[in-house]
């Protein structure tokens, strides 16, 4: 099934939307709890790259050709993550981190690599929200109807 035009348009401007999503958060000063081992400031880095990464993966542009994407999504995110540090350096409240760099980019090739190997992650993020919605509605819908149809023509 072709893609409809707000489907189109909206893969165009979803990766520009969570990079300036992303540079918009990142100027404010952080609050992350400390918990010891784990870092949830380097979670927050993976998911936020990592559909960053997926995002400009699946731009029209790109989509049939996985390993182009690929090719372009990767660098984009992590060069993208580096330049976000840099910025973050010469904000009072924030700092550079290399780790952070690092979970950019490992959340980058992660995302991306599930994208392109798992068939069922893929069609998970390809399945459309509201029309799943609309669909399950139409579904119970016609599923009253046939009960209240059932229950007159026992009466």
């Amino acid at each position: 099934m072709p893609a409809s035009r707000f489907q189109l348009q909206s893969a165009r401007v979803l990766p520009f939307l969570l990079a300036g999503t992303i540079t918009w958060s990142s100027g404010y000063p952080a609050a992350v709890p400390d918990m010891g081992w784990l870092e949830p400031d380097k979670l927050g880095h993976f998911a936020a790259y990592g559909a960053l990464a997926t995002a400009i993966l699946r731009h029209p542009a790109l989509i049939r050709w996985p390993l182009l994407g690929l090719w372009w999504a990767l660098p984009l995110a992590s060069l993208y993550g580096l330049g976000d540090e840099f910025r973050q350096s010469l904000n009072v409240y924030r700092s550079y981190d290399l780790a952070d760099w690092a979970a950019d980019t490992v959340g980058a090739a992660v995302a991306v690599t599930l994208y392109l190997r798992w068939p069922a992650y893929r069609r998970l993020l390809e399945t459309p929200i509201l029309k799943a919605r609309k669909k399950a509605q139409a579904t119970e819908v016609l599923a009253t109807k046939r009960t209240e149809g059932a229950k007159a023509e026992q009466s």
